[in-house]
Formats: structure tokens, sequence, C-alpha cells
């Protein structure tokens, strides 16, 4: 179901794209478009422009997080990977329009090429070339760097401002007209819905997007890295099923405290500024909910790995949290097989520890959970789950500590119990190092790929999700 619905998804997306490139074809006889060579460059870079002002208004659409849109593409994770991949189209169009236009001015004479990067170019050209600098950084910085969560979030919301200047660029020309009335008013459609996504989601999100309020009541330090939240609903609660995660962010006295959006530390005479803006407060992080959707009580684990997760430690009762949710379609639920094969990789235990909670004998599913950790000692949660083993029937647990056992494979997964590979469904979450491996492995043992289903870590830069 989810392979088709991301498949749906981008002819949805192609469509979309088609229409543009249709539109624009259809303005002009071919013979006009394509008389001589600099012409035919000139139009060339002319489509390939407007089909990526569109593909960049769709990117602002996908990364709004609007629940009908995410359902259509399968779910969040699913949305996101193609959000990534749209981006990269939308920029080599972007790309191809500039080299392009660039070449059928060169095709005149190298002089007019050049007078194109100077000022006499005129303000639409200056506009599309500033947007395409801003770009390019954008894409650099989001592809190529490893920011932390608070910037990253920044950078992509610049992409919304950078997409105001390059519409600005293709209004003022006369590429957006070409002739045809159609043409001009379907571009005016994509791009106030890509503005429109924009501002519903980075400028107005606080008013704008549905987010229930909690009340701190406990943060339970597994260890000095690992803590359980457990909040309680302010008002509505949310309704999530087995396995979802939220986007969350908290509001404490200590946390004021602890981080400042400004901060100055000395040693001998020199001075290191820190700039947070917004490392704490309004910052949505996401995060796999543990509780069980009948719980009265919101739950989730969190790893310190970074400013603001770290500062979760700093939680005490009396805090207030501001959630965003639920999402995701990665649950036992959603899967044909009642016989599943669960893994879980390190902190990626959390939302098997939802669906863990979730069960109940009778239930008519075989599961075995394969938590690895790294040592005995990072197993948390392990007392609950064999507990939950014991007393739930068709639920059996496997602890494999890499220091001891290795890596979980995918031989060890299907050489446990008598099924083969086609008769059950595998839910992986853990690193994306981990999930690669074994989606690979349990492919090449013949396991089909609609019976694989990973969750991997994080929708920031270089993650998997």
């Amino acid at each position: 179901m989810t392979r088709w619905r991301r498949i749906r998804g981008w002819a949805s997306l192609i469509l979309i794209y088609a229409i543009t490139l249709v539109l624009w074809a259809a303005a002009r006889p071919a013979s006009v478009w394509f008389d001589g060579l600099a012409a035919s460059l000139h139009a060339l870079g002319v489509a390939a422009g407007l089909v990526g002002a569109t593909a960049f208004a769709a990117n602002l659409v996908l990364g709004a997080r609007l629940r009908g849109i995410s359902r259509w593409f399968g779910g969040l994770q699913a949305l996101y990977a193609v959000h990534r991949a749209n981006g990269r189209f939308a920029y080599l169009l972007v790309l191809g329009h500039v080299v392009l236009i660039v070449a059928s001015r060169w095709a005149i004479s190298p002089r007019s090429a050049l007078d194109l990067f100077t000022p006499g170019a005129g303000r639409t050209i200056l506009l599309g070339e500033a947007a395409f600098l801003a770009m390019t950084i954008a894409i650099v910085l989001t592809l190529y760097v490893r920011l932390k969560h608070e910037l990253f979030v920044y950078v992509q919301r610049a992409f919304g401002v950078i997409f105001g200047v390059a519409a600005l660029h293709v209004f003022m020309s006369s590429a957006a007209k070409a002739g045809s009335s159609a043409l001009t008013y379907y571009l005016l459609f994509v791009t106030i819905a890509g503005l429109g996504a924009f501002v519903y989601r980075s400028l107005f999100g606080n008013v704008l997007v549905k987010r229930f309020d909690y009340l701190v009541t406990g943060a339970r330090e597994l260890d000095p890295a690992v803590v359980e939240i457990t909040m309680e609903p302010m008002d509505g609660p949310l309704r999530p099923f087995p396995g979802q995660f939220v986007y969350a962010t908290f509001y404490s006295g200590e946390f004021e405290a602890q981080f400042h959006p400004v901060s100055v530390s000395t040693s001998g005479r020199s001075a290191t500024i820190v700039l947070r803006p917004g490392d704490v407060r309004d910052q949505f992080h996401p995060f796999s909910l543990t509780s069980a959707p009948d719980d009265p009580h919101l739950k989730l684990a969190v790893k310190a790995v970074g400013t603001f997760t770290k500062a979760l430690h700093l939680l005490k009762p009396g805090a207030y949290a501001r959630i965003e949710g639920p999402y995701g379609e990665f649950s036992y639920l959603n899967v044909p097989h009642e016989r599943q094969k669960w893994v879980a990789g390190g902190i990626g235990i959390t939302p098997f520890l939802s669906m863990s909670r979730s069960l109940r004998s009778g239930g008519g599913y075989d599961i075995h959970l394969f938590y690895g950790v790294k040592t005995r000692a990072e197993a948390y949660f392990m007392d609950e789950l064999e507990e939950i083993a014991r007393s739930v029937d068709g639920f059996a647990l496997t602890l494999v500590p890499e220091d001891e056992e290795g890596f979980i494979t995918a031989r060890l997964l299907l050489l446990e119990g008598n099924d083969d590979a086609n008769e059950a469904d595998f839910l992986i979450c853990g690193p994306p190092a981990m999930v690669a491996a074994l989606d690979g492995q349990l492919r090449d043992a013949g396991v089909p790929p609609s019976s694989i289903h990973a969750e991997r870590f994080g929708f920031g830069p270089r993650s998997g999700g």
C-alpha cells in the first residue's frame, strides 16, 4: 500500500510538471521556439526554468506537513524522501535554465552572454541571478554541511523567501506570459500554492497549525544520555496509533536559565559568542511515542545527541509542551501479515515500545522483536519488554548485544522459527546504516521489498528520514 502511494505521489508531481510544459509548448508554434541555435537554446532554457519554478513551488507544499498530502504519498517519511529528491530535481532544472540562457546568448556573441552578469542586465535578470545564488548556497548547506537541527530549520525556511524572489523573476519576464494566458494563470496558481504553504508552515505555524498543549508530569532518566518524558493533556489529547511520532517543543524555567539566544564565554583574552536563535523555544523536533494509544499519558523517549535533546534532561514536572501530530505509517497494524519480525537498533526501540505496550493476548499476532544494542547496559526498557513477552501470547524477545554477538543479520531473522521469507513482514527502526544493511540482506535472501518496512532516525540534514 505504501509503495503504491509513493508511485501515486510521484505520478501526481509528473502530471503537474507536464501541464506546465504542455502549456508552454502550446503558447507558440515550434517553428518560433526553435528558429535557429540561439532561439532553440533560449526556448529550452525557458522551459527548464518554468518547470523548475513549478517544482520549487511543489517542494514548498511538500515541506508543509499537510496531512492530506502526507497520506497521499504514504506517510511523512515517504513524503520527505520525495521532498529531497524533488528538491534536487528543481535545482537541476533551475541550473539548466541558467546554463541554457547563457549558452543562447553566447551563440549570438560572447559579449552578449557576459552582459547578463552586469548591472545593465536589468532588474528582472538580476533578481533571477540573486535567487539562483541564494538557492545554490541553501542547497549546499542542506546537502553537504552537517548543520545543527536548529540552523537546518532556518535554512529550510529560507527557501520560501528564495522562491518569492524567483517568482518575481518569472512574472517580470516574458516567459510567464509567452502569449498564453492559460500558462500565466497556471503559474500563478502554483506560485500561490507554494507561497501559501510557506506562510502556513513557516510564518504563521504557531497560529494556523493545530497543536496540543501538554503538561510534563515526569522525566525519568534511564541513563545520562536517555530520558523518558511523561505528559498529560491540558486540553484535548492526541489519538495516535502504535508506532507513530510527533513534533514537540518544550517550555520551562530550567531551559531558559540554561540557554539563551546569545551567550558569551571567555577564556583568557579571547571570547566566544554563540548564537542560538530558537534552540529551545519554538523549535519542533520529531520524537517517537513510547506510550500505548490507550494510555491517558503521552510518553516519549529522547537520547541526548544535540543541544535541544541534551536540554530535555533539565525538564521537571510543571514544564509544558506543545505537540504537533501524530504522524507516520510505521506500525504493525499497517502491514498485511500477522507474523512479523521487529528489529530495533539502539534508541530505535521507541516505536516498538509503543507497539509492544499496545499488544494483548489473543490478538492473533506472531511477533518476534530483535533488540540490537552496543552493550547490555544500553538495553533500555528491557525489564518491561521481558514482562510483556511473558504475559502476551505470540510475542517473543531477543536481545542482541553488539559487543557479544555482533550485528543483527538477515540470517538471524530468517533462521529463527520455521517461517520462510514470504510469510512475514519485517519492521526495522534504527540508524540508517543498520536499516540499509538489513534491507539489502533481506532482499538478497528473497524477502519481497513490499514486506520490508523501515523507519529511520530524523528528518534533518544527511539523515535517513
